[in-house]
């Protein structure tokens, strides 16, 4: 594979890998979100309840990160990496905004979350490994990630795939 295919592609995926890559994470099994949010002072707690993002009650320059306990860990996870974005790259109380501004923070998180938990540059190592209809559940296993999420993102590498001129996943 030519190394395009794993370079970012827009500033937001650039902004991830920088960060990953500022923390030395370069393997699936390295994205340790509780130690990355430590990093940036933002403590994660289970709660009942909604999951949310707030500043800490008591840790002057802390953030909480409020994770609904009934979520399974792999959900929970996915949760984590979404508070997380929003503490990086958002400014402001999201009810507060408007439902434009809400819809498209919300759309850049998600976008944030699969570069956060899936970067392309760790597929390289993964690629072929399993057939293309395989895929998807693979990279849900190896990333730690919902398959629905997993899929979306392969979806994403094989639109690149041909968009730089390969024709066929294998």
């Amino acid at each position: 594979m030519l190394k395009e295919l794993w370079k970012p592609q827009t500033w937001l995926e650039e902004q991830v890998y920088m960060l990953l890559r500022y923390h030395g994470i370069e393997n699936p099994e390295e994205i340790d979100l509780l130690n990355l949010c430590k990093s940036y002072r933002i403590e994660v707690q289970l709660i009942v309840g909604r999951s949310r993002t707030h500043t800490h009650p008591f840790k002057q320059g802390w953030y909480l990160i409020c994770i609904d306990s009934s979520l399974d860990p792999v959900s929970r996870r996915l949760r984590i990496a979404h508070e997380f974005g929003h503490l990086v790259l958002h400014v402001g109380v999201q009810p507060n905004s408007c439902e434009l501004m809400i819809e498209w923070q919300e759309s850049q998180i998600n976008h944030f979350v699969e570069h956060l938990l899936m970067p392309f540059y760790m597929f390289e190592r993964l690629a072929y490994k399993v057939s293309f209809y395989e895929a998807p559940k693979y990279i849900s296993q190896v990333f730690m990630v919902p398959e629905n999420v997993a899929k979306k993102r392969f979806d994403r590498f094989v639109s690149r795939m041909y968009a730089k001129g390969y024709s066929h996943y294998i």
